[in-house]
């Protein structure tokens, strides 16, 4: 092979390298953010996050920016002290029963942070923000059918729940958010709290989800569903002691259709408790080398010299 056809060769690869690689590097650069009329947005190449709630608890909607076509729906629904009838550190609905009433939480006002930011450059690397409710809870309200037989009376208590966002380019397709809670007052020592969410889906774009997510199943720690996935650690943390977290799903009723998850936590008496699930979509999108940009014009750099290189030796 001569000389001239080795550098043709060389200029080919080097060509090849420079078309695709810039398409790996332009994803992932940074990630947008806004709040406005209540509602956050945020978006990578690999997922886009919509938060609501109008002072209520918040209401995750997320989806696959690159197919929308389905949103996936989170909400808060409410948390509550129960028995553990089997003693298997799980919430099973319908055996274990609650004990006093439930703190409904998109009943209960909640407020926004402002954004906190991390930044490479003039690169947003990843974003910060927090809801946080600090509420009177009465779990023995008086009412119309209110019949707590033997449980003990116990009074009011302040309860403070606070939930931290993180969106991080080092793990583009999650989002995760910490849940911290402090100031519950147990009814018994062997009892557990539970925290109930809803998960629903819809077509893009739609304020509420309405019917089950499709391909819905439990895997390990992770609850999937077509391309994306709520997944929960098997510890949280009280007073930096690890705690057994537990989970369980069933079919939720009424307002509260869609697939009910309960994470359920046990005792940690009056110590803050700090958890954190993550959301997720499974990238549709093929991977690749990422280069910054001063690497790419090396590349492009490269390209041309070749290509001059190419052109001499063929006039000779």
């Amino acid at each position: 092979m001569d000389t001239y056809k080795k550098v043709i060769l060389a200029t080919f690869a080097v060509l090849m390298m420079g078309i695709g690689m810039p398409l790996a590097a332009a994803q992932g650069n940074s990630v947008e953010y806004q709040y406005s009329a209540g509602i956050v947005t945020l978006t990578t190449d690999d997922i886009s996050i919509k938060v609501t709630g109008n002072n209520q608890a918040p209401h995750f909607h997320w989806w696959d920016p690159n197919t929308p076509t389905v949103d996936y729906h989170v909400m808060f629904v409410k948390m509550f002290e129960a028995n553990d009838t089997n003693a298997d550190g799980a919430y099973t609905n319908g055996t274990d029963h609650m004990i006093g009433a439930p703190l409904a939480l998109p009943t209960i006002g909640w407020e926004f942070s402002d954004f906190v930011i991390d930044e490479e450059g003039d690169n947003i690397t990843a974003v910060h923000f927090n809801f946080t409710t600090t509420t009177e809870f009465d779990p023995r309200p008086e009412g119309v059918g209110m019949d707590y037989g033997s449980l003990p009376s116990l009074p009011a208590f302040n309860v403070t729940i606070e939930v931290r966002v993180h969106l991080n380019l080092s793990t583009p397709g999650e989002m995760k958010f910490d849940l911290i809670v402090g100031g519950w007052e147990w009814t018994y020592e062997d009892s557990i709290l539970v925290l109930q969410f809803n998960l629903t889906e819809s077509d893009h774009g739609e304020v509420q989800g309405d019917r089950d997510p499709s391909g819905f199943h439990k895997t390990g720690t992770m609850f999937q569903f077509e391309n994306g996935y709520f997944e929960y650690e098997e510890t949280a943390l009280a007073a930096n002691n690890s705690l057994q977290v537990k989970a369980s799903y069933g079919e939720g009723t009424g307002l509260e259709a869609g697939q009910a998850i309960y994470l359920a936590f046990e005792n940690f008496g009056n110590e803050t408790l700090e958890y954190d699930p993550i959301l997720g979509i499974e990238s549709s999108t093929s991977t690749g080398i990422v280069l910054d940009p001063m690497t790419l014009a090396l590349i492009g750099g490269a390209v041309v010299v070749l290509l001059l290189v190419a052109v001499i030796i063929r006039r000779r």
